[in-house]
């Protein structure tokens, strides 16, 4: 379910093929989402097959200072540690600063980047 509502096309391909990053995608976009919904700020999510061919969960999230987008980062990469458990399955993890206010992304949105896998 949350791979169809946050995974871009070809992402949601690749899951297709992979039950393994299927079950590390949906379980890692379910607590990322309650994360980015409790923390309080507008946000956007999106998983996604990056220009290099890697898998990434990217984070768009209203954050007001570094060290509230680092917590929010730090955060999300235990959630997908522990989705990911012993599977052998690599997804980046990215935050960026959300530039207006939507609740999913937007290609024309700009911003601040932060993290990795």
């Amino acid at each position: 379910m949350w791979l169809e509502i946050y995974g871009e096309p070809r992402i949601r391909e690749r899951a297709s093929q992979d039950p393994s990053l299927r079950a590390v995608l949906e379980a890692s976009l379910e607590g990322i989402y309650r994360l980015l919904s409790t923390w309080g700020r507008p946000f956007s999510l999106e998983a996604l097959v990056t220009k290099s061919g890697e898998n990434m969960i990217r984070m768009r999230v209203a954050y007001r200072t570094k060290a509230e987008r680092d917590a929010i980062w730090d955060r999300a990469a235990e959630i997908m540690e522990q989705a990911r458990g012993d599977r052998e399955v690599d997804i980046l993890c990215g935050i960026y600063r959300l530039i207006g206010d939507a609740h999913r992304c937007g290609d024309g949105e700009r911003g601040e980047a932060a993290g990795g896998g």
